[in-house]
């Protein structure tokens, strides 16, 4: 995140619930009752926002969601990306999850979740999911 959005702040992390973890290639969440995704939470500028429009490939890839979290007793409204491209289930690239898996470690966040999700993604493979000129190589 410093890289892409230097004047960033990370308050800390939370969970989002009523959301899961998914990968068709890339990352995303989808709405499901009863899971809940570890996120860690930023402070970000319109320039950061900006910036990671460009990064997410918005609004080609991605939309931006606005979604409702809890944070130190506090509901907060955040803002997230979720794929809006139709790709099907696939595993990462193994480039991709090392930087994800990094930013789970950078924010103190359970990287269970994130196996797991790589995991249903293996076993999962539609054969149709987001193949990215940036991340491409083998599969984690």
């Amino acid at each position: 995140m410093r890289e892409r959005c230097p004047q960033s702040n990370f308050i800390g992390k939370s969970l989002l619930k009523g959301w899961q973890l998914l990968f068709k290639g890339a990352a995303t969440i989808r709405a499901k009752e009863k899971s809940f995704v570890p996120v860690g939470l930023f402070e970000i500028t319109q320039e950061c926002e900006n910036s990671l429009d460009v990064y997410e490939d918005f609004p080609k890839l991605y939309n931006k969601k606005v979604v409702e979290i809890e944070f130190n007793g506090r509901k907060l409204k955040a803002m997230t990306y979720v794929m809006c491209a139709d790709y099907g289930t696939g595993p990462p690239s193994g480039k991709y999850y090392n930087v994800i898996y990094e930013g789970y470690i950078n924010c103190n966040l359970n990287s269970q979740y994130l196996e797991e999700a790589k995991e249903y993604a293996k076993n999962n493979d539609s054969g149709n999911s987001f193949i990215s000129l940036r991340w491409r190589g083998e599969q984690s």
